[in-house]
């Protein structure tokens, strides 16, 4: 009894080594994963910025009329594309962003400004990310431009 005892003990000390990532490397992993959706937001390297999102990535923000918009990964990285193919300069920055982990699953809130050109507007997101064997990916975004 008294083995089996131990057996148990240490693997269930072995187990969280085993599955993968300390909390402090999940912790890194996140926050590169913040820092790609920036910095590889340009024209050259949106197809990588493509890479950081799940096959299954939604998108829904609201409408100027109070409606909300809903789109799959194909139709937000094609108005990405046009964007950068149409504008002399096109970017964002997130302001007071706020990572909250939990296990595998986390959820990143942010205020942001837009840029197009001249052309800049403010607004919210929540992007939702979850760790799998490839590492962190972008699950789903939610935002909307202030008023």
């Amino acid at each position: 009894m008294k083995y089996l005892i131990l057996v148990v003990a240490l693997a269930g000390s072995i187990a969280p080594a085993a599955r993968g990532q300390s909390p402090e490397e999940l912790d890194r992993a996140l926050n590169r994963l913040v820092s790609d959706y920036i910095d590889l937001y340009t024209k050259e390297t949106l197809p990588q910025w493509r890479s950081l999102f799940l096959p299954t990535f939604s998108v829904a923000s609201t409408t100027a009329a109070g409606a909300v918009s809903v789109r799959g990964l194909d139709q937000f990285y094609g108005s990405q594309e046009r964007g950068f193919a149409t504008t002399q300069k096109m970017g964002e920055r997130l302001e007071n962003v706020r990572i909250e982990r939990r296990g595998r699953m986390a959820s990143v809130w942010a205020d942001f400004v837009f840029w197009q050109n001249d052309e800049s507007s403010r607004g919210r997101l929540v992007l939702l990310a979850i760790h799998q064997r490839e590492g962190w990916r972008f699950h789903a975004l939610m935002f909307s431009y202030q008023d």
